[in-house]
């Protein structure tokens, strides 16, 4: 027993700064946006002009989508990079190496998305008709977004991501897989609002890190296809 002890006790104690680094940065992340000192730059500010994003107002939204990207995904993390770094006994170069690899593809996926979100604009701006519906941009991506939510693959992806024991890039990859459907609503409608970011983080980190997270995967799924029958009762909606 005391060979045990002596063999364990020194992982064990990693896992505390492991938990004090990604909480303290997710923590200062969520203080600062909202501070508001940052100010919310959505997808529709950098691209609204129909013309190619300023480089001011792209490095403002990456700034934020990062901040944001701390904030939600970092904490889901934990468990897994304690996990590691009880293996490894290195927790500040697995840590710093997850934070590195986590905002690196999911800033991948936001310019992604804006390249996508560019062409919805162009396809607005040449059709009239769509340019007086576009709800039905937002309404297409909730629905899009809950679909993904019913699909079977997107609970095998949760199932992957909740045992994921990967290297940091690969881990990200995974992160990636199982809830890019929820940062793309993110991408639409959170960045703007602190309480969206709050409410679809919290939805992914249950559904990552806890068992019974998997019950709630296809309630989230119906709730967004339910938003986007409401859309056109939005303000911006027809009439």
């Amino acid at each position: 027993m005391p060979e045990t002890g002596r063999f364990t006790r020194p992982g064990l104690d990693q896992t505390v700064p492991v938990v004090a680094a990604l909480g303290g940065l997710a923590a200062a992340a969520w203080a600062v946006l909202a501070s508001g000192t940052v100010g919310h730059t959505s997808h529709a500010v950098v691209l609204g002009s129909g013309q190619p994003p300023r480089p001011g107002a792209l490095v403002a939204f990456l700034g934020q989508w990062q901040l944001m990207v701390v904030a939600t995904m970092l904490p889901p993390a934990i468990p897994a990079v304690a996990a590691r770094v009880r293996r490894t006994q290195r927790w500040w170069a697995t840590t710093s190496a997850v934070a590195v690899a986590t905002a690196a593809v999911w800033t991948g996926f936001a310019v992604a998305m804006l390249a996508g979100d560019a062409m919805v604009h162009r396809l607005v701006a040449a059709w009239p008709w769509l340019g007086q519906q576009q709800w039905l941009v937002t309404s297409a991506t909730l629905v899009l977004a809950g679909a993904v939510q019913l699909a079977p693959l997107q609970r095998r992806a949760l199932a992957t991501a909740r045992g994921d024991s990967s290297p940091p890039w690969q881990s990200a990859i995974t992160c990636l897989r199982s809830c890019w459907a929820l940062m793309l609503v993110m991408f639409a409608v959170g960045v703007e609002s602190v309480l969206w970011m709050a409410v679809l983080a919290a939805v992914m980190a249950v559904e990552r890190v806890t068992r019974w997270g998997v019950r709630l995967v296809p309630l989230v799924g119906l709730a967004l296809i339910g938003l986007a029958v409401l859309a056109p009762l939005h303000p911006g909606g027809p009439g």
